[in-house]
């Protein structure tokens, strides 16, 4: 029998106010089981000292407790995590012989392929009866601690390169999590048994197929994907850039990192969005007669600014020259400022801008007249009259913002005087062949650098805001990707690896005493894997330079 004393126990603080103490070591389901909480059939994780951990892990100090379920960020973030080893048990069951990839998000899932060969339907239908089978049996997935010795070995035997582990020389211990005798690296606590997922799809997308999620407020009901075809083709470009740079996950990077042969690759990188970049003129350029305005819009920090003026400075090679047009200039009164659901003006709605007065001046420009554009300023909150402007013949309008793929936004101009781009970082480098870098965490960590350097916002403030960021986007942006003329990809694979160097500090000064300190444990967790690269590598006209603090566009 085990005595309790101050030496061997630890106090913890549970959501219903009661502090207790408990033996170190004991497991976080443990303290689940006695605390009772009314929603115990929800609980997916734990979230100790503001971390997120699996119920299945051993808590040694003392704490405050709160419990997560499948509808908070973090529960769904694991629950596609989870299943996604779910699926990689099931393959390796099913098709022994075969490897497979989750290679991108794309809608509400994962594109996932063989390595070698194409996806059909009996292989679905053999994989998704095993992920059924695995859920019914209700098995335990339990955190794997290894040193590192036992890591590089299992990632070995995993097929992975160990060179995943020399962005941080220094760490010594990992976590792996074991499904029966199935282990694999992940960078976020799982759920503790198969049982917990509820919903999941398996859905032919040749030359793959689509893991699909359930909707991140109901894990009980499942949406089957839009059909992304424009999406899915710039991820496929893309992944056929790193196939011929040899460059597909962080241990490639790492290793151009060690050779020196990463100045190559950030030459090309960047040629690569230049060559596009001019493509793009060149296609406005030989339609300047009938194409009149382009719509760039895209998702927080996907890099709009800096790819719109690039634009502009190739079509003046072309012999244009653009008119720009900010939307911020055209936003209604901030007392005619729509509410969002919390009361706080919503200048993420499309209701917020002054969309007749946009439309009649464009109007009135496209039919040579000269025309007395709007301003807005911003510290009286009122619109005005700003300059007069008149286009020349073929001159294009470059009009940046959120609404640009939205046709409300230019409901009088015809289709055949638009061009709308996307613009955003659709990230497709890999950790792992089952980890992936998520699109959004690129975003995330250039925003979170740009607030510090530029608006002095902490990175707490950055993590704690996100959430907000994210559900105007899918409000107002992701539903009219499929509405773009073209996407232009911002990603660039050598970024992360300049971004640990500047993003990594300011992360680990988030303490725990912080909702955010649980979100910049995961990343700093993703960043580890890079080895850090200089910013003075990323040339002045890059788009990372908007981020980094070293471009050559004012802004």
């Amino acid at each position: 029998m085990q005595l309790r004393s101050k030496d061997n126990t630890f106090e913890a603080r549970l959501p219903d106010g009661r502090t207790t103490s408990f033996l170190k070591g004991t497991y976080l389901k443990e303290i689940m089981d006695f605390s009772r909480p009314d929603n115990t059939d929800e609980i997916v994780l734990g979230r100790v000292n503001n971390r997120a951990v699996s119920l299945l892990e051993p808590v040694e100090e003392d704490c405050s407790i709160e419990w997560i379920t499948p509808t908070d960020s973090e529960g769904m973030r694991s629950y596609r995590a989870t299943l996604s080893l779910l699926l990689f048990r099931a393959a390796k069951d099913c098709f022994p012989e075969k490897r497979l990839l989750i290679d991108h998000s794309l809608g509400r899932g994962f594109y996932c392929q063989w390595k070698s060969g194409t996806a059909t339907k009996s292989q679905m239908k053999k994989i998704k009866s095993r992920m059924a089978d695995l859920i019914s049996k209700n098995l335990p997935i339990v955190p794997m601690p290894m040193l590192r010795p036992q890591a590089f070995e299992t990632l070995e035997a995993l097929g992975e390169s160990p060179e995943l582990y020399s962005g941080d020389p220094h760490r010594s211990r990992f976590v792996f999590f074991a499904l029966g005798d199935h282990s694999l690296p992940m960078g976020f606590p799982l759920y503790s048994t198969t049982g917990m997922l509820r919903a999941f799809d398996l859905m032919l997308w040749k030359p793959g197929f689509i893991l699909v999620f359930p909707k991140p407020d109901d894990p009980n009901t499942l949406t089957p994907p839009t059909a992304q075809k424009k999406l899915f083709r710039v991820f496929h470009e893309y992944g056929k850039w790193e196939q011929i740079l040899n460059v597909e996950k962080i241990a490639d990077i790492n290793r151009a990192v060690d050779s020196g042969e990463i100045r190559d690759l950030v030459k090309i990188a960047e040629g690569l969005h230049e060559k596009k970049i001019a493509h793009i003129a060149d296609t406005i350029t030989r339609r300047r007669h009938d194409l009149r305005i382009v719509l760039i819009a895209g998702p927080s920090s996907s890099g709009k600014t800096t790819f719109t003026k690039r634009l502009s400075i190739q079509l003046r090679v072309n012999g244009l020259r653009p008119l720009l047009l900010s939307l911020d200039d055209y936003f209604l009164s901030r007392k005619q400022t729509p509410l969002d659901a919390e009361g706080n003006p919503d200048y993420e709605s499309i209701r917020a801008l002054d969309v007749n007065r946009l439309n009649r001046d464009l109007r009135g420009l496209l039919a040579g007249q000269t025309v007395l554009l709007r301003t807005y300023d911003f510290i009286t909150g009122e619109g005005g009259d700003g300059d007069e402007k008149q286009l020349e013949p073929g001159q294009p309008i470059l009009i940046e913002g959120i609404h640009g793929l939205n046709d409300k936004l230019t409901h009088d101009i015809p289709a055949k005087n638009k061009l709308k781009v996307y613009v955003s970082a659709l990230t497709q480098l890999n950790i792992t062949d089952h980890m992936r870098v998520p699109t959004s965490d690129v975003r995330l960590l250039r925003r979170m650098l740009r607030d510090v350097q530029f608006r002095g916002y902490s990175p707490q403030h950055t993590i704690e805001t996100w959430p907000k960021v994210r559900r105007g986007e899918e409000k107002n942006i992701f539903p009219y990707q499929e509405e773009a003329d073209v996407i232009f990809n911002t990603s660039l694979m050598y970024e992360l690896a300049v971004l640990r160097s500047r993003v990594l500090p300011h992360l680990e000064a988030v303490t725990h005493e912080t909702p955010a300190y649980s979100e910049a444990q995961r990343l700093m967790e993703m960043l580890s894997y890079f080895k850090p690269l200089s910013p003075d590598i990323v040339p002045m006209n890059s788009i990372l330079s908007e981020f980094v603090g070293e471009s050559s566009f004012k802004y």
